[in-house]
């Protein structure tokens, strides 16, 4: 269970990273270019859906553990259904649905806790708390990506080392992040599938307690 838990929460961290969208001299002003219309692009849609696929990867131990999720974003709010957990926010409060459990954990979402950030409210996150570095294009899979570096500012209160974004060329997407850990354990996410302005209905980021089986425990967790 506390394994699920750290799992959850680091994800929901390096997620958050798909909006942060920030060497010195000419690369730094390229990169923040970069950034800027990725995250301008971002911002012009009413909603996303994102699929991808969040990997674990052991250097030291040559391990490498792949799991699939699905994310809806707008505005403010964001649903996620990721290792049999499903995670919903109305922008200010967050629920976690352990399914297999059977237990949902209510909390408040705390602005001021870096670990706490939603993928939604991060957008503008790289200008303040990074340095950045444009490091070049290269081809994959017949595509172009930008390839640009985010370094923490105070790197000795990050378990993090580096950032590495791959950012989409022609239509200025996020295609993956990568976080190098401290600890010879890097966390990636590859965006499988992007569909912006996808509908969506505000009440599926919302507990409706007659949607859940009668019996499923409730953790209010809120001051």
């Amino acid at each position: 269970m506390k394994k699920n838990k750290k799992m959850t929460k680091l994800l929901l961290t390096v997620i958050a990273f798909m909006a942060i969208f920030a060497l010195q001299a000419q690369k730094e002003e390229k990169a923040r270019e970069i950034l800027e219309q990725v995250t301008e692009k971002t911002k012009s849609y009413t909603t996303v859906k994102i699929k991808f696929k969040y990997i674990i990867d052991n250097r030291a131990e040559k391990m490498r553990d792949t799991t699939k999720g699905t994310i809806y974003l707008k505005a403010d709010k964001f649903k996620l259904f990721f290792q049999g957990n499903e995670i919903f926010s109305d922008g200010t409060t967050i629920w976690t649905h352990q399914i297999d459990a059977g237990e949902i954990t209510i909390n408040d979402i705390d602005l001021e806790d870096d670990g706490a950030l939603n993928p939604t409210n991060i957008l503008t996150m790289y200008e303040k708390g990074f340095k950045y570095r444009f490091l070049g294009e290269i081809k994959d899979g017949g595509k172009a990506y930008y390839q640009i570096d985010l370094y923490p500012e105070n790197p000795k209160e990050k378990s993090y080392s580096i950032v590495k974004l791959k950012i989409d060329k022609t239509n200025n997407h996020l295609s993956s992040i990568k976080m190098v850990g401290k600890d010879g354990i890097d966390y990636i996410i590859d965006l499988v599938q992007f569909k912006p302005n996808v509908k969506v209905v505000d009440s599926m980021f919302n507990f409706d307690p007659a949607k859940y089986p009668k019996n499923i425990e409730i953790n209010d967790m809120r001051d």
